[in-house]
């Protein structure tokens, strides 16, 4: 196929996904990515893992993933990290997932920042190191990347890479919070009932943050604010 051929498949698999035919994108995409065209692997890579229009097939994702990664595919590399890290078409491989997140994350890739952090806090697939992590998480809530927002301030709040200062974990929490992250709003609701650090205790924005994270659903966060409100009756 010629090179114009090619983007031509890749193009028709595009505008057939875009209308709902999803067979006919198979096809396209499947023509396209045989002659190594990347993005058409990437996209016929996402059908079969999340199952659109083919039966759902991890191990054919894992395989045009990395097809596409070859060629320098920014989000194949992610996916390979996300496939090998959760054990998904292969047998779990922190250690791979580490190599394919750095690939991704050389480039830019925010989640893939925020995920390889997450193995360096751990020491899942590396040497364990906590400052690389926060250098890592960083990075990625510099992207405004929520969790690794939120991450921050769960490492600042235990004094894992930073020294413990919970006024800082509360700046962190506070920016995750206001993005609507549960997580964050639990755990500024719980130090502000508590009063921790340099942090005191404030019922109201307690019961503010609880109440919040109660409406997200968060399991906790209606116990914690229930005690709250019969401690105040």
């Amino acid at each position: 196929m010629t090179h114009a051929s090619v983007d031509n498949s890749f193009k028709k698999g595009l505008e057939s996904f875009k209308r709902g035919d999803y067979a006919e994108a198979i096809a396209s995409w499947s023509e396209a990515a045989e002659a190594g065209h990347a993005e058409a692997q990437y996209q016929l890579g996402l059908m079969y893992g999340n199952g659109t229009g083919v039966k759902q097939d991890f191990a054919r994702a894992l395989a045009l993933f990395s097809a596409a990664a070859q060629s320098g595919h920014t989000e194949a590399e992610y996916s390979l990290g996300v496939l090998y890290g959760v054990g998904l078409g292969v047998e779990q491989d922190n250690a791979e997932a580490a190599y394919w997140y750095s690939k991704a994350a050389e480039a830019g890739h925010t989640s893939a920042l925020c995920n390889l952090a997450g193995l360096y806090e751990t020491g899942k697939g590396v040497t364990q190191d906590f400052l690389k992590a926060v250098d890592l998480y960083g990075e990625a809530a510099e992207r405004g990347n929520v969790v690794a927002i939120f991450n921050l301030g769960v490492m600042a709040e235990n004094g894992v890479g930073f020294e413990q200062d919970y006024e800082r974990a509360v700046a962190f929490y506070k920016v995750a919070a206001d993005c609507g992250l549960a997580a964050a709003q639990y755990n500024l609701g719980t130090i502000y009932a508590q009063g921790f650090g340099n942090v005191p205790s404030d019922m109201i924005k307690a019961k503010y943050w609880l109440a919040k994270a109660a409406e997200q659903g968060h399991k906790f966060a209606h116990c914690n604010l229930a005690v709250l409100n019969e401690d105040a009756a």
